[in-house]
């Protein structure tokens, strides 16, 4: 089993976590997101993929902007659920 390199540490509300490559962060995003039936856990666990970024990374931003859009994508598709169950 192969263990994530830790490039560095940062102190995210109080706590030191380690900051994860940005190619380990891109996995384990891609791994959360296969599959088209991800929830809230998933939005979870992305979030705090994040914040193993640095803030000025464009790969934050990026990620950033995806799971907004997900999140987004995700709300409509409930509001059409309800609405065809009615």
């Amino acid at each position: 089993m192969l263990l994530p390199v830790v490039v560095g540490w940062r102190q995210v509300l109080g706590e030191v976590t380690p900051l994860l490559t940005e190619q380990e962060v891109a996995r384990s995003w891609r791994n959360l997101f296969n599959r088209p039936d991800f929830g809230e856990d998933a939005f979870r666990k992305a979030e705090k993929l994040l914040e193993h970024l640095r803030p000025e990374s464009p790969l934050r931003h990026r990620l950033a902007q995806e799971l907004a859009e997900l999140k987004k994508l995700r709300a409509q598709r409930k509001r059409q659920a309800t609405r065809q169950k009615i």
